[in-house]
């Protein structure tokens, strides 16, 4: 049985629901009504979508036009169902009708792995060359504009924030240290099974590691392990350089094949080394 949907009851619970979405998650809305009769026939669809398995990165919700007429008025809703998607806190896709298939095109279109960096995760500045004091910096990212393909960027102890690309983030996240499959960790690092990135050195392509001891040591690609789910950026691709710069978002690591799978968008999944994946 498909489990309920929730809906949004007012303006203040459909604006919360938005403002999640600079997680970089999906949020699928269906603007129905009570009388509506394609809204009865497309409505255990929508349902049977949202508990199917089949989009893990989508948050599903109703909004009752009647009940919700604040809500309604602003996006704009004037046919039932309407069908609106928002991703990063703007909306990315809109339909109107009871199209089970049309529905399903745009969820799977729209509904890849949220790539792009959350808003409150900390960074490493890098790479800048406009304001080169504030590489090595640690900074804040806020909310990714998919317009101008930036993110706004509130480097530690600096007044005013940054527009800043992708190319010149690193995220301090956790991993696992794993040797390469031809060699060994450097002696600084053995004995270690994990840590926090701390910096980066963009002309070595290197970490600078927190272990548990305290000890920082700098790492290259090939000696970490970055955990499922971290969105990432393709680095040094020599037979596809076009994917070179894109984000992508960590499904799971093979480590027989010692390669991550990532998805860089709702179609397309790239095997790669971890030499060509940055945090």
């Amino acid at each position: 049985m498909a489990a309920a949907v929730p809906y949004l009851a007012d303006i203040d619970a459909f604006n919360a629901a938005v403002a999640r979405t600079c997680t970089g998650r999906l949020l699928a809305v269906d603007f129905t009504a009570s009388w509506c009769g394609p809204c009865k026939m497309i409505g255990p669809r929508f349902e049977a979508m949202a508990s199917s398995g089949d989009f893990p990165f989508v948050d599903f919700a109703k909004v009752d036009v009647d009940a919700n007429q604040e809500a309604s008025a602003a996006c704009g809703i004037r046919a039932m169902p309407t069908f609106q998607m928002f991703r990063h806190g703007a909306k990315v896709a809109e339909f109107t009708g009871a199209d089970e298939s049309k529905l399903r095109g745009v969820l799977q279109a729209h509904g890849g792995p949220p790539i792009n960096i959350p808003s409150g995760q900390q960074v490493v500045v890098v790479g800048l060359v406009s304001k080169p004091q504030l590489n090595g910096r640690t900074a804040k990212v806020g909310r990714f504009f998919p317009e101008k393909q930036r993110y706004d960027v509130l480097v530690d102890g600096e007044a005013e924030s940054l527009a800043l690309k992708r190319v010149n983030l690193v995220q301090r996240c956790s991993l696992s240290l794993l040797a390469p499959l031809d060699g060994e960790l450097p002696a600084a690092a053995r004995g270690a099974t994990t840590g926090t990135i701390v910096g980066y050195n963009l002309e070595s392509g290197r970490y600078d590691v927190a272990l548990e001891s305290g000890e920082t040591v700098e790492l290259p690609h090939d000696c970490v392990r970055l955990d499922d789910k971290t969105t990432v950026q393709v680095v040094g691709l020599q037979g596809a350089p076009e994917h070179n710069e894109k984000e992508g978002y960590i499904l799971n690591f093979d480590a027989t094949a010692d390669r991550y799978l990532v998805a860089l968008d709702a179609s397309l999944q790239l095997k790669l080394k971890r030499a060509n994946v940055r945090s």
